[in-house]
């Protein structure tokens, strides 16, 4: 698999140490998530951007392309670390772009098993998005079974929090999920579960 890394150019650039130690750390969990998950693409192309932020964004565009931006500041090596994980099980399993035509209970599971997937590769870094609370799931997963096979739901609803919902809740209730598939499969591993359908998933996690 060749890697290529494009820093996109910007008012205020990273230094030379911090470019080679991002190369160093996308290229890294590339080719680790690649033998981890039986990735074959031939080429990955990386976009880095930095950005005034405080988080590290990754969205992965295309099964080739994946875009970073980071902070600018300065940023947490265990979470740019994590999103390299995270944004390459979405190539794994092809859930790129904008992804149309997906239901909400794919997507669940989709953002879930990816995020599960990087706290494994990377137990130092636990995101917001990966907790949930009793009280949450009461509230929210009666509206989950309403809308799991909509394909025409809202992302910006369920996971960036428009028209009252919380913040990042789908990565939440998708954390949820694959924890009870855990619990009722514990010697199952995510590379097992990255290319079962979200029909499957939800019949073992017993929902």
């Amino acid at each position: 698999m060749k890697i290529n890394i494009v820093f996109l150019k910007s008012e205020k650039d990273f230094t030379k140490k911090q470019k080679q130690k991002i190369r160093d750390i996308v290229r890294g969990g590339c080719k680790d998530t690649a033998k981890l998950l039986g990735i074959k693409e031939p080429v990955i192309n990386f976009t880095i951007y930095p950005f005034n932020k405080n988080y590290v964004g990754g969205f992965a565009q295309a099964k080739d392309f994946i875009n970073i931006s980071i902070p600018r500041k300065g940023f947490s090596e265990d979470y740019l670390r994590s999103t390299v994980y995270h944004e390459m099980h979405h190539v794994k399993r092809g859930y790129v772009g904008y992804a149309e035509k997906i239901s909400l209970l794919e997507s669940l599971f989709v953002e879930g098993s990816a995020t599960v997937f990087a706290l494994e590769q990377v137990p130092e870094y636990v995101p917001k998005w990966s907790k949930y609370s009793k009280k949450m799931l009461d509230k929210w997963l009666p509206d989950v079974e309403k809308e799991k096979h909509k394909t025409g739901y809202s992302h910006d609803e369920w996971f960036f929090g428009a028209k009252g919902k919380p913040f990042q809740l789908g990565y939440k209730l998708g954390v949820y999920f694959v924890r009870r598939i855990q619990k009722n499969y514990p010697d199952i591993k995510q590379e097992a579960l990255v290319n079962k359908s979200a029909k499957d998933l939800l019949k073992m996690a017993d929902l």
